[in-house]
């Protein structure tokens, strides 16, 4: 029981003495513009004289009864003291729509889904985790997220409760003790407006991982292999100078605290042919020419490591920015045959003396440069479903080659003399499905 000075709720007697004042007060004032409107006279004078002492006399008691009523009566009142703490699960809550039943096969038409989980929250240590639908509360259906809301607030910080829950087509139960939303683990996620209202802020996820295929459009200098390969009798631009589309793959995993570590891989193939006139000695010493295939073959790749800070801008949105750190390598193949048009493979004939028919004149040349390449790259994945996104990036991949361009001739090792001047540095893109969040 607590005791405090207030104003006695005692409006309603008030207002019935002010009524009681106005009507007096108009009656006076009736009875003047009544009287007034006849011709003044003895009578008429003595009958106002005698409105006026009624009025004064009923106002009178009026003041009177107004001032026994004291505003700083003092009163008992019983007042329930609110408590500092409000009951805390830890949890972020969201009603279960048509498609979260259907695709986690929940025949049940009520409950209520965890949308995220407090990292050492009451319901946390009770092994309570995302996605989990809250079917019963201390016994109690949960039927909606309002109505899980309220029984949570009908309990006392430190209350022990039983929770019903469905999670992988099963239904079990688990004991926990709520815990205090006063606590500084829940203060980082309160902000108090200007007005000094507290307002609970979902947290935002920035996901756990996953992993897909990685398409990659590669944009490295292929300048000086064009220039080398137009002097080899190929067109001015061999391979696109303008890019060209990798195909990879690769997947991350959150190590805490939005950091993820993972790895990818990429890589590009492709050849062209064209014919030759050939001039050289043939062997018997004489200047000839043969018309001649060659075949150029260019490959890339890389791979590496990969370290990303992801942030969440909303429940459906995240970003990252991170670097992968690796190994790379630019390999091109020139081949050439004596023939410039190889005859077909007839099965009719004999297929062995046609495998082993030999063709004079063959060349091969190969260069090779191996790389340590450095990708920064930021992201921006868009969460579509709650196991599938769409991710898009873009990056510059940075190498170095401490040992430059390596050459074989033939099979055997040869020195370079004005080499390429080719890196794997180059702008890369990539959007494409991310399966996980």
């Amino acid at each position: 029981m607590l005791k405090r000075s207030v104003s006695p709720d005692l409006s309603g007697k008030k207002l019935t003495l002010i009524v009681v004042a106005l009507f007096i007060m108009a009656t006076s004032i009736f009875v003047h513009n009544t009287v007034w409107a006849q011709e003044p006279n003895e009578e008429v004078e003595k009958a106002l004289e005698e409105a006026d002492k009624e009025v004064e006399e009923a106002m009178q008691k009026v003041e009177k009864s107004l001032s026994e009523i004291s505003p700083s009566s003092e009163i008992e009142i019983e007042e329930k003291s609110e408590s500092a703490e409000t009951p805390f699960m830890g949890v972020y809550l969201d009603d279960i729509d048509f498609e979260d039943a259907y695709e986690m096969h929940y025949d049940y038409n009520y409950g209520v889904l965890l949308d995220g989980v407090v990292k050492g929250g009451p319901a946390d240590k009770a092994g309570l985790m995302e996605s989990d639908i809250i079917m019963e509360f201390d016994g109690q259906k949960a039927r909606f997220e309002d109505h899980l809301t309220r029984l949570i607030r009908s309990k006392q910080v430190g209350d022990k409760v039983e929770v019903k829950f469905f999670r992988d087509e099963k239904i079990m139960t688990t004991t926990l003790t709520l815990g205090s939303r006063t606590t500084k683990k829940e203060r980082e996620y309160e902000e108090i407006t200007k007005e000094g209202k507290v307002i609970r802020k979902r947290k935002l996820s920035a996901g756990y991982g996953g992993g897909s295929w990685i398409p990659v459009w590669y944009q490295p200098d292929l300048k000086d292999i064009n220039n080398i390969l137009s002097n080899l009798g190929y067109k001015k631009e061999t391979f696109s100078e303008n890019g060209f589309l990798l195909q990879g793959g690769g997947g991350k995993g959150n190590v805490g605290k939005g950091w993820f570590i993972g790895g990818m891989g990429a890589s590009y193939e492709n050849s062209e042919s064209t014919r030759h006139n050939w001039i050289h000695y043939n062997n018997e010493g004489i200047l000839d020419t043969a018309n001649v295939s060659r075949n150029a073959k260019y490959k890339i790749n890389f791979w590496g490591v990969t370290l990303d800070k992801r942030f969440a801008l909303s429940r459906k949105f995240v970003s990252s920015v991170g670097f992968l750190i690796g190994s790379g390598k630019n390999k091109i193949t020139v081949s050439q045959i004596d023939k410039a048009d190889i005859d077909n493979f007839d099965f009719e004939d004999d297929p062995s003396e046609q495998m082993d028919e030999f063709y004079d004149y063959k060349s091969t040349l190969s260069l090779e440069q191996k790389s340590i390449v450095f990708q920064p790259k930021v992201m921006i994945m868009w969460r579509i479903k709650k196991w599938l996104g769409i991710r898009a990036e873009a990056g510059y991949m940075t190498s170095y080659s401490p040992n430059g361009w390596k050459a074989k001739r033939n099979g055997k090792s040869v020195k370079i003399v004005n080499g390429p001047d080719t890196s794997m540095n180059g702008y890369t893109f990539t959007i494409g499905p991310w399966f996980g969040f």
